[in-house]
């Protein structure tokens, strides 16, 4: 797969979960917000849930990026 495809193909993921999941999911009835889903898990906030989340989401972003760049770079 080459860089621009992989870009393109990027994007156009980025989009559809932008755009087409959540209008699926407010059809389907279910709970698409991040801040409802965080809230259906731990409950009411406090500080000591709202580092754990902000912690957690952190990882995540970290782990996603980093192994979209890897993927990236070792593309010809």
């Amino acid at each position: 797969m080459s860089k621009r495809k992989y870009i393109s193909y990027s994007l156009l993921g980025f989009l559809v979960g932008l755009f087409i999941i959540p209008s699926i999911l407010v059809w389907l009835g279910v709970p698409f917000s991040f801040a409802t889903v965080l809230h259906l898990i731990f409950g009411e906030p406090n500080l000591v849930k709202g580092v754990i989340v902000f912690i957690l989401t952190g990882l995540i972003v970290f782990f996603v990026v980093r192994s979209s760049y890897k993927d990236y770079k070792e593309l010809n």
